[in-house]
């Protein structure tokens, strides 16, 4: 098309801006000649003459057209699109931070969703406005029927959001950081409440019970996390040196992990499963077990060596397979939902963190229950999970504090004396 109104030379290297006809702008680059002389150009357009060149910019420091510091340009006017202004934060940041593989990959799993719903958008489109609809967003949506992100997922989000656009603003890629206004403090309450607590009934234990015990490798890793409370991880990860037969003692300080390996692109490429810390220090602790289970866990060690690939070195895994002398936690799950899919049960699986939930559960229903016990039994970080265990059996707990209640008033002289005065 031909220019309405100008046609001028960049001095930047940005090559031609005009205005065309029909009133967009359009700026024109130029890429040398072909083998057969002819003249190569790259054209972009746009609403305005700003737009028009700062696609330019973006497409040359795409195309290698651009050195170190058009690049940095380019990135300082928040030209980037959004996917590649997170790819480059994962990449420099998160990856080479100091956490663990699987959290890098959690934690990328997160930008998911703000890359998704600014799909093909540049960075400088993101203003407070578009994050507070963002998040509204979240807060709304909805995956076969039930909310898909709970309160606790969209906090994770804002936060990982948060430092990338704090970054940003110091690093001088962008000028205003859209989540540091006062007017945005906090996102959406998402409708998604936090999973309840499911422990299996007493009826439902018995059947799982009298189906797994048929499983010669199988039944011996539920009974020990339905003795312990352990995590799945814990407790494929126990050694035979960890339990003290003496003492009727288990030493819980190691937890199976996933070691994930990332190219240069900050992309996931292998995974194994690796021997590491528990979920926390506070998950390092000592649990009392019953001689029942000191006698049960000694026929095993006579016993697993013929009937799986099991070792009995005090640094050998103290739970193998048919084919391995350890498991992977998938593995693990997959052989029990498998063998409880083809039996005669009417479920095809069972999550096996609701054996801890069972023992928690049961735990917090002794008279004498209290947060800080159950903390300690199942090494969480602090006492607000073994809370929600007590709060979970309130109604029981109101019936034992009435009666308590009842048996103090019993004592108050001053209470008697004045009931049978308020009755005369």
């Amino acid at each position: 098309m031909s220019s309405k109104k100008k046609n001028t030379r960049r001095p930047n290297g940005e090559g031609s801006v005009y205005q065309m006809k029909d009133g967009r702008f359009g700026t024109a680059f130029s890429l040398g000649k072909d083998e057969n002389g002819k003249r190569l150009r790259h054209v972009e357009t746009g609403k305005t003459e700003q737009e028009a060149l700062d696609k330019m910019r973006l497409w040359l420091s795409r195309n290698g057209y651009l050195g170190e510091e058009k690049e940095e340009e380019a990135k300082l006017n928040g030209q980037n699109k959004v996917e590649e202004f997170v790819k480059e934060y994962k990449m420099k940041v998160l990856l080479h931070s100091d956490i663990k593989s699987r959290t890098y990959e959690n934690y990328s799993n997160m930008f998911v969703p703000f890359t998704t719903f600014f799909d093909g958008r540049v960075m400088n489109d993101v203003d407070d406005d578009e994050i507070r609809r963002f998040f509204s967003y979240l807060s709304k949506a909805k995956e076969n029927g039930k909310a898909r992100y709970s309160y606790v997922t969209i906090g994770r989000i804002k936060w990982l959001l948060g430092k990338m656009f704090k970054r940003a603003v110091e690093k001088g890629y962008l000028q205003v950081n859209p989540m540091g206004g006062d007017e945005y403090s906090k996102p959406n309450k998402a409708k998604k409440k936090s999973a309840k607590i499911n422990g299996l009934s007493k009826g439902e234990l018995d059947r799982f019970m009298d189906v797994l015990k048929k499983h010669d490798v199988i039944f011996p890793v539920i009974y020990f996390m339905l003795n312990t409370g352990t995590r799945t991880q814990e407790a494929l990860a126990i050694a035979w040196e960890d339990i003290d037969f003496a003492n009727c003692r288990v030493h819980i300080h190691r937890a199976l992990t996933k070691e994930v390996t990332f190219n240069d692109d900050a992309e996931r490429i292998s995974a194994k499963t690796i021997v590491g810390p528990t979920k926390s220090e506070e998950g390092v602790r000592w649990l009392g077990v019953t001689p029942e289970f000191i006698s049960f866990m000694s026929q095993w060690r006579q016993k697993a060596p013929e009937v799986s690939k099991t070792k009995v070195g005090d640094k050998d895994f103290v739970f193998g397979n048919k084919k391995s002398p350890s498991w992977t936690c998938d593995g693990f799950r997959a052989t029990v939902n498998r063998y409880i899919k083809n039996s005669d049960l009417d479920v095809n699986s069972m999550g096996l963190h609701r054996i801890r939930h069972t023992v928690a559960t049961l735990l917090s229903m002794q008279d004498n229950a209290n947060v800080f016990d159950i903390q300690q039994f199942l090494g969480h970080s602090d006492t607000r999970m073994a809370a929600r265990y007590i709060d979970n059996q309130r109604e029981e707990r109101e019936k034992r504090n009435q009666k308590a209640m009842e048996h103090i008033s019993q004592n108050w002289d001053w209470q008697k004396s004045w009931l049978q005065k308020e009755e005369e």
